[in-house]
């Protein structure tokens, strides 16, 4: 394989004293019909090629946040308490979050948050070490509260896909964070309840306006998108996948924000893009939307 399991992006600066890196976990293939759901083959197949299984080659991106004198990691990947099996379906190659900080230098106990855009396995699979202990044992893990509610609801179509064991042992050890809605962790860090993708799934917003800046000025925002634009192939607003519980919110909220986003020049990070973050988005001649050039 050419292309590193491990790796940690140039640190990039926002408004408010916010510095951002992307740190590259490992990677996974999911598979390309349920990722592009109801797209038709003949306009995903121009952006990007599938294996012998039809599936996906994607990252497992995380992202390392200082601001306020707090570090904060943005996901967990898929963890390392996932057997054999199941990683050879899914095609996981590293995933450890743990492992992935240490082989770029950086101090998992360092960590004091711990985000989780939502509670699918390759987002929330590392949670926990292998014995069972939270993986960043002075960390609060952040999650909306509609996400963990959701996780131990009665919905048939959630039954086995949400990372209810790892959510209670971090819940028992008095590490979670439930959150209700947009929440300021950090001056110039929030995280926001998009749902859409799950009932509780939630972006992270970086930096602050500048008072008295220029309108659309790149260096002032970024976001992090979670699975309601897992990359930038998917940035068309329209483009839902199979695997988006409520895709009919998941259009509305990604119209708005991806509006906002190229109006307002945020710098845009995606959770399983292969390619270099951050990209920016602009608008097309035919009221769409793309990764600028």
């Amino acid at each position: 394989m050419t292309d590193p399991l491990h790796e940690i992006g140039e640190a990039r600066a926002f408004a408010g004293g916010v510095t951002v890196r992307v740190v590259r976990a490992g990677w996974f293939r999911p598979d390309a019909g349920g990722f592009f759901g109801v797209v038709p083959r003949p306009l995903w197949s121009r952006l990007v090629d599938t294996d012998e299984r039809g599936r996906l080659r994607c990252r497992l991106n995380l992202l390392l946040i200082e601001a306020g004198g707090k570090r904060i990691l943005v996901e967990t990947g898929t963890g390392v308490r996932m057997t054999d099996k199941d990683r050879e379906i899914k095609g996981i190659e590293g995933g450890d979050p743990v492992e992935a900080l240490r082989t770029v230098g950086q101090d998992p106990d360092a960590i004091d948050f711990v985000v989780l855009s939502h509670l699918h396995y390759d987002h929330a699979g590392g949670m926990l070490n292998a014995s069972g202990r939270p993986a960043f044992s002075k960390a609060r893990y952040v999650v909306q509260r509609d996400e963990a509610e959701a996780a131990h609801g009665d919905e048939l179509r959630l039954a086995g896909i949400m990372e209810v064991e790892q959510l209670d042992v971090v819940r028992a050890t008095g590490q979670l964070a439930e959150v209700n809605g947009e929440v300021e962790l950090v001056s110039g860090v929030r995280v926001v309840r998009t749902g859409g993708h799950t009932r509780g799934s939630q972006a992270v917003l970086m930096g602050v306006e500048r008072p008295g800046g220029r309108a659309g000025d790149p260096t002032d925002r970024a976001i992090f998108w979670g699975d309601l634009i897992p990359t930038r192939w998917q940035i068309p607003v329209r483009w839902t996948s199979a695997y988006d519980d409520y895709p009919i919110d998941a259009v509305e909220i990604r119209s708005e924000l991806v509006a906002r986003a190229a109006a307002e020049g945020w710098w845009c990070y995606f959770t399983h893009d292969p390619g270099a973050l951050p990209v920016r988005i602009q608008a097309t001649d035919r009221g769409g939307y793309r990764a600028a050039e």
